[in-house]
């Protein structure tokens, strides 16, 4: 009797787990057909939004095709235009190109010359012009017959011989810096100077030339009335235009592109501003 009711137990137990484990992979099969179902779903999602995006990736590209097409016949009818736009506005002008070391401005010598400029003269400034020690600065002050030989008086002299020679036609005491290795020039100068160009620009953040040469030459410059004007290529490391717009002197930061030359021809020839491309730049030339 007892290992009837036992055997009784034992079956009951087993259907129901039978049961269970029926119930339990006809749950994970549904499971299964809805995971299934949900990424089919999600696939036919992104199928969707990757023809969607394929689509709007066709339409730009369109649209870069047409702008490029555009840029071109622009730099076509600057190209065309430019030699014209540019023709007798400097004529019988003597300009003055001071560059670094660090960036060369030499091609804006064949602009202005064909604008009609007399004489263009690049004088590049070197390095050595920061003074950088007391034995350097003795050197020079010995040179240039200075009754005392501090860097700071060293260094505004040579600041003064140098922008005193551009204005006065004093080839002598260019000659000397030159001589000193503070300046360098290749061409036979023209002098006086009818407009003075300041080449800017810097490889490294440090602004010890920017502060004692570049902004005293400026400065001096302005205060003898002689017009000036600060240029700078569109790739620069570091660009110094800011320091220089804050001194009210007019500045074209695109100097090496047909639109900047042009820029800088008005700025000679009178017009005042920032212009440009970069954030510094008012507008992108004169009116």
């Amino acid at each position: 009797m007892i290992i009837n009711i036992k055997y009784y137990v034992i079956t009951i137990l087993a259907i129901f787990l039978a049961i269970g484990v029926g119930i339990f992979i006809g749950i994970m099969l549904d499971g299964q057909d809805l995971i299934t179902e949900q990424q089919q779903q999600l696939v036919v999602q992104l199928q969707n939004e990757f023809d969607q995006i394929k689509e709007i990736q066709t339409d730009q590209q369109l649209r870069i095709n047409i702008l490029n097409e555009e840029k071109d016949k622009n730099l076509k009818f600057i190209e065309t235009v430019y030699p014209e736009a540019i023709k007798n506005k400097l004529n019988n002008l003597n300009i003055v190109i001071l560059e670094n070391e660090d960036y060369s401005y030499y091609s804006l010598i064949d602009t202005f010359k064909k604008a009609g400029a007399n004489s263009v003269t690049n004088i590049l400034i070197k390095d050595s012009f920061l003074i950088s020690s007391q034995e350097e600065a003795t050197r020079i002050a010995k040179k240039l017959n200075l009754s005392q030989n501090s860097i700071e008086n060293t260094q505004s002299e040579i600041i003064t011989y140098l922008c005193n020679s551009l204005i006065t036609a004093d080839k002598d005491k260019i000659n000397i810096l030159k001589e000193l290795n503070l300046v360098d020039f290749l061409e036979n100068i023209e002098l006086p100077t009818d407009h003075v160009i300041i080449a800017s620009g810097s490889l490294t953040e440090e602004k010890s030339r920017l502060n004692n040469v570049d902004l005293s030459i400026v400065n001096f410059l302005k205060q003898k009335k002689i017009p000036l004007s600060v240029v700078e290529k569109t790739s620069i490391a570091h660009s110094t235009i800011q320091e220089f717009k804050k001194m009210r002197v007019s500045t074209v930061d695109n100097a090496d592109t047909l639109v900047g030359k042009v820029s800088i021809i008005m700025v000679i020839g009178g017009k005042e501003g920032n212009f440009g491309e970069k954030p510094t730049a008012e507008a992108l030339m004169p009116e």
